[in-house]
């Protein structure tokens, strides 16, 4: 309540994932976990309490720091898993 209250972004304090999909070429993900599998087709990523799976073709991971993560290649879903 103290955060609603506020006014400040859930994401930020609860460690709520923050996706942002440009399209179909670039996904960017903010309060990651951790990278579960990687490969050309198909990525899981732990978010909060669950897996994102990426799938998709020529997928690469084009940034990633403890928090943020982009992934760039054709992406054609995701699927909280």
């Amino acid at each position: 309540k103290i955060i609603q209250g506020l006014d400040l972004p859930q994401d930020l304090f609860l460690g709520i994932p923050n996706i942002s999909l440009s399209g179909n070429a670039e996904v960017y993900i903010s309060n990651h976990r951790g990278i579960l599998s990687y490969d050309e087709e198909l990525i899981n990523i732990l978010v909060k309490d669950y897996q994102l799976q990426i799938k998709g073709r020529g997928l690469s991971i084009f940034a990633y720091t403890k928090d943020d993560l982009t992934i760039r290649g054709y992406i054609r879903s995701l699927e909280y898993v």
